[in-house]
């Protein structure tokens, strides 16, 4: 009898492929779940070899023995087969061989940097560069060497405790982005799948990386468990996983060895040119409610939800810790753009916060003159006062940004101020150079779309538009596109929009029939009264009540619509030489040119043509 015969009779191949079955479900199995229940990354290469190891016992046991209703017996025959066992070992040793030899392309044994603890003043430098006068697009790293930061997953039972999660995400963001060879898709992008069960390999295509930063956090007490693993998103596996159990008071030194394990991961995996150098979070405050309350007030300002409680907690953040620099320069930034949405806090005293904004900027680079942003704050803080010294704003947003060219929202007011100023080449520059931060910052696809619209393409404009639509943001300068609408004869699409911007109906009849008829409705006053939220500069020039824009910029400075090609007329008008003269915009003319549609008319004098 043959061997192979022999194999049948004994049914040894019938054991063997139901054992490769169950085996191969077995090894699927444990290298899904491990990753899951946040397991050892050796665990599911453990099961294979075990699996693999059982393979030939279960052929020896199946050709010596055979189970009868007498229960188990040996098998009639030979019981020993020379080129049967020399096969079974062959089979063996070609298994272990394929799974122990190491692949030098997609295994690396992670290294993580030894800290022991936080370093209070070290932090990435990053090089500043003369002033720009066009924004140049941010420089970023190849796909290949590139990472997502997902929201780390609250597990704690307190729901309070999401902010604290999320602030961690957040750090170890600012860290790797700061890290000069790797990529790291932007905050906004990121968190736009918190909550959201997508797989890595869909998050990693949708936001153009090859790698997914993701994890959970356990708060309890003053102890924390922070759970991280990278994913190789392309190739669908873990890189480096760990756990951290540790006491809150070593919250930043946990940072750092998170951080500083993912750029081991990556640069040993993808290689890297760069000299091997630690990442370090800036353990600028040692209080540790200080900085929990940092966490959320910070939440708060980046989502532009609840600003007022947002400038609440920074300033609890401040008193808990006066040599906090951060918190600082999160109170500037929190104050400062609260009241450019008086609209929607009424109650702001703009004068007594736009002091304190003020003063948390300069209190802020007292402490740490590296930050950036209270550069920014300072030049937005300039713009609500008349005239606007437009000529010192533009150096204080260039110093930000030569500071740290990753700040997407300064980029953003550098390009609203270029609106205001005229010149929509460079406002759409610097747009561009925001959504090269954030592709799905919806405010710098707004903003761009208006520029684009005053640049006088129309249909760009409301392609551009609609993208920030689907990026979340429905009510800034919308303004400008229903009179886009309704010349188009779309009145629904104009209807939609209103409902969608929560505008009163009565409200909506009105301005659809003062765009329609090209005056303003005889009722306005009435219905701006009761409607104090549209009582905006904008909205008179879309009701074509030009003078009333113009004499209500000594409340409200942000007035653009000046340079919409549909209210072209209007810059012949006395009323447009009002609005532009308030804001000292011909003073920054005749210092620095004219934009486009303006030209200098003698020493002094100046005219715009429609």
């Amino acid at each position: 009898m043959s061997l192979f015969e022999e194999l049948k009779r004994r049914k040894v191949i019938r054991v063997a492929a139901a054992y490769l079955v169950v085996g191969w479900v077995i090894i699927e199995v444990a290298s899904t779940v491990a990753p899951n229940l946040n397991l050892p990354e050796w665990t599911a290469r453990m099961v294979t070899l075990l699996v693999i190891l059982g393979f030939p016992l279960a052929l020896i046991l199946a050709w010596i023995f055979e189970v009868t209703p007498e229960g188990m017996q040996v098998t009639e025959g030979r019981t020993g087969s020379k080129r049967f066992y020399a096969i079974v070992a062959l089979v063996t040793a070609a298994a272990l061989g394929w799974t122990l030899w190491p692949d030098s392309e997609t295994e690396q044994a992670p290294v993580q940097a030894q800290v022991d603890g936080p370093d209070e003043a070290a932090e990435v430098a990053l090089a500043a560069s003369d002033p720009p006068a066009r924004a140049a697009e941010p420089t970023r790293a190849s796909t290949e060497k590139s990472v997502a930061v997902l929201p780390f997953v609250n597990m704690s039972a307190d729901p309070e405790n999401e902010f604290f999660a999320d602030g961690i995400s957040e750090e170890l963001l600012n860290v790797l982005v700061k890290v000069e060879d790797i990529g790291v898709a932007s905050r906004t992008s990121s968190f736009a799948y918190k909550g959201r069960e997508l797989g890595a390999a869909v998050i990693a295509e949708e936001l153009n990386v090859n790698h997914i930063l993701e994890g959970s956090v356990r708060k309890a007490g003053n102890r924390v468990r922070i759970t991280a693993q990278l994913i190789d998103a392309v190739n669908d596996r873990h890189l480096w996983s760990e756990t951290y159990d540790r006491e809150l008071t070593d919250i930043f030194a946990i940072q750092d060895e998170i951080a500083n394990a993912i750029v081991a991961a990556l640069r040993g995996t993808l290689g890297s040119g760069e000299a091997e150098r630690a990442v370090t979070v800036r353990a600028d405050t040692g209080n540790l409610d200080a900085y929990e309350r940092y966490l959320k007030a910070r939440e708060l300002f980046l989502t532009r939800t609840q600003l007022d409680e947002s400038v609440r907690l920074f300033e609890e953040v401040v008193a808990l810790d006066p040599e906090f620099a951060r918190g600082w320069e999160g109170l500037a930034a929190a104050a400062a753009v609260i009241i450019d949405w008086e609209a929607v806090y009424p109650d702001t005293d703009t004068a007594a916060m736009n002091e304190r904004a003020l003063a948390a900027a300069e209190r802020a680079l007292a402490l740490d003159p590296k930050l950036a942003m209270p550069w920014a704050v300072r030049a937005l803080l300039m713009q609500y006062r008349l005239p606007i010294p437009f000529a010192e704003t533009i150096p204080l947003f260039d110093r930000a940004l030569n500071a740290d060219p990753m700040l997407a929202s300064v980029y953003l007011w550098r390009a609203i101020t270029w609106v205001n100023l005229g010149f929509m080449d460079r406002a759409i520059a610097d747009v561009d150079a925001c959504l090269a931060i954030d592709p799905a910052y919806g405010n710098c696809l707004r903003w761009k779309a208006l520029a684009v619209a005053f640049a006088g393409d129309d249909e760009a404009a409301m392609a551009i538009y609609e993208q920030g639509v689907y990026a979340g943001f429905t009510h800034n300068r919308a303004d400008t596109f229903l009179v886009r609408l309704v010349a188009r004869g779309d009145r629904l699409a104009a209807m939609l929009l209103m409902r969608d911007i929560d505008m009163p109906l009565e409200l909506q009849h009105a301005v659809l029939a003062a765009v329609a008829q090209g005056r303003p409705p005889d009722n306005l006053d009435e219905l701006l009264a009761r409607s104090p939220r549209w009582d905006a500069p904008n909205w008179h020039f879309v009701l074509h009540d030009y003078d009333r824009a113009a004499a209500s910029t000594d409340r409200i400075t942000t007035l653009v619509a000046q340079w919409d090609p549909v209210h072209a007329s209007f810059r012949g008008s006395p009323a447009f030489r009002s609005i532009v003269e308030k804001q000292g915009i011909p003073a920054y003319w005749r210092e620095h040119g004219y934009p486009p549609a303006c030209r200098p008319r003698g020493a002094d004098d100046y005219e715009c043509s429609p």
